[in-house]
């Protein structure tokens, strides 16, 4: 019965995108898992806490599309393996996510919050009630009440430190308004890298992204308070794109971006973001153990390559 129903959830997702134009780069949109109720995630750039997470739906490059110039890369240069998690109302209800990038060479140089992109450097991009349209929705440019571009960057004391996220990594960008930055402050992030006190000019280096934020249907510039947070459910099938910008050099910058979504612009437009659906704590296989899995290990691959076809 499960398996039937969340078979259904996927055909679901995949005819909901060709009606309404959503852009998902493996074809049928992606899952985010209810995170256990004896399981609590530490920000800490350590996947240790994410041990139960079935890496059937661990998110990696080929199910990616690169957004610049549409050519594949080769996993020696760039690897990405993207874990998202949830909570409900009955918990702290918040958005995790774990993006373990390995690079080739590091390149962290940018001095500029707004222009970090320019880096190796990943992108969170938000429309928690699938709203679509322009971040900025009818208001000002900047004011972000519809959707949201957050960024993580390795800080570099000195060079690149936010204040924001608790290590200096987070920032809402790209020229938004002062004021709708108080959506930071609710932020939970860590960059971490192996090996530690990696920097520009580091070769085979891990970078591993880690954060919690919650999730709002509607940002107000006067701040949280008149603001409409969003509540996440299971079922729920949210907007959201993972972005990784890959610099080669500092002196060419960004030559590459990763993305879940099929296409560029979900920067400023959430009609292009890739989708997510809300699986419950018993729609999946533990990875450390527990409940049955809604869709065995060998069929979801299947689905998965009919899908990308």
């Amino acid at each position: 019965m499960r398996k039937n129903a969340l078979i259904a959830a996927m055909l679901s997702v995949a005819l909901a995108s060709f009606a309404w134009g959503q852009s998902n780069a493996n074809g049928i949109g992606y899952f985010a898992l209810e995170v256990p109720a004896n399981v609590t995630i530490t920000i800490d750039g350590d996947d240790g806490d994410w041990a139960w997470f079935d890496p059937i739906f661990t998110v990696g490059p080929d199910e990616m599309y690169e957004i610049q110039k549409a050519e594949v890369l080769d996993k020696s240069d760039l690897d990405v393996a993207i874990m998202t998690a949830w909570t409900g109302t009955d918990r702290d209800n918040r958005l995790y996510g774990f993006v373990r990038a390995t690079d080739d060479t590091l390149v962290v140089t940018s001095d500029v919050f707004d222009d970090g992109w320019r880096d190796d450097d990943l992108e969170i991009i938000t429309d928690a009630n699938a709203s679509g349209g322009p971040h900025d929705g009818d208001g000002e440019s900047g004011t972000r009440a519809e959707g949201q571009q957050f960024t993580m960057h390795l800080p570099v004391p000195g060079i690149y430190e936010t204040p924001y996220g608790g290590d200096g990594s987070w920032w809402l960008r790209w020229q938004v308004v002062e004021e709708i930055h108080w959506m930071d402050e609710f932020a939970e992030s860590r960059v971490t890298t192996n090996p530690p006190g990696a920097t520009t000019g580091s070769t085979n280096v891990t970078v591993n992204y880690e954060y919690s934020i919650p999730l709002w249907d509607y940002a107000s510039l006067d701040g949280a308070d008149n603001s409409i947070r969003h509540e996440n459910e299971a079922g729920q099938i949210i907007r959201l794109t993972y972005q990784l910008n890959e610099a080669d050099n500092p002196e060419d910058r960004r030559t590459h971006q990763l993305a879940t979504a099929g296409e560029d612009g979900a920067s400023g437009n959430c009609d292009v973001c890739s989708e997510y659906t809300l699986l419950g704590a018993d729609e999946y296989d533990r990875a450390d153990g527990g409940e049955g899995t809604a869709v065995e290990s060998e069929s979801w691959a299947k689905i998965k390559a009919t899908f990308s076809d």
